[in-house]
């Protein structure tokens, strides 16, 4: 439980450091929308079993899901 806490912490918190990053790399300049915490606990999990963030991110948070 205490290293969920420091993996959603830690994600987090470099969501908040790379929020230029996130836009600057959204399709066709589409507004970017802003993450809730569901989408981030996703992420946070879907990480912690092994998949690459970005992966995660384009599955949890841009619904562009891939099988494995």
């Amino acid at each position: 439980m205490k290293r969920k806490l420091i993996t959603t912490t830690v994600f987090l918190f470099g969501l908040a450091m790379g929020g230029a990053t996130a836009s600057a790399s959204t399709a066709k300049g589409a507004p970017v929308q802003g993450i809730t915490e569901e989408m981030a606990r996703c992420v946070s999990e879907c990480t912690a079993g092994g998949q690459s963030h970005t992966v995660c991110w384009n599955c949890c948070v841009r619904n562009i899901c891939i099988e494995l």
